[in-house]
């Protein structure tokens, strides 16, 4: 009984999160436009690369690579702070369609540390060029 409430409270979230999305989508929605334009995907491997817990003895889970680039993205377009781009994540339905609705927004602190560790493994140009 329990998990059938909480998948009604789940539908039911998605219902007036869409419901309200459709109002912004009317209006127009330029990062819905951009984000079908671009394989996300391509940039997995080389983000993932970066990271050194992916051996047996695990580690700390990372925050989703496309979450993370998406994040940079919202930055760079709308000139942003990582502060300004965790609240404005977490605030505008337009920037959470295009995160794909994570469970968590990045945080400022995250943000910083991601963009940091591409700079210290010279992936950030890569990642540019290919956008």
């Amino acid at each position: 009984m329990i998990l059938y409430i909480f998948n009604s409270m789940y539908d039911l979230n998605n219902y007036f999160i869409n419901k309200q999305y459709a109002k912004v989508e009317e209006l127009g929605d330029r990062l819905a436009d951009i984000d079908p334009l671009i394989d996300w995907e391509v940039f997995r491997p080389i983000i993932k690369s970066m990271y050194d817990n992916q051996s047996e003895k695990g580690g700390r889970p990372n925050n989703d690579e496309i979450v993370m680039l998406k994040m940079l993205v919202l930055q760079t377009s709308y000139g942003l702070s990582d502060f300004e781009a965790q609240k404005q994540a977490n605030d505008r339905i337009s920037f959470l369609k295009f995160l794909g609705f994570p469970d968590k927004v990045p945080d400022q602190s995250t943000i910083w540390l991601f963009r940091e560790k591409m700079i210290e493994n010279q992936i950030d140009d890569a990642i540019w060029e290919e956008l």
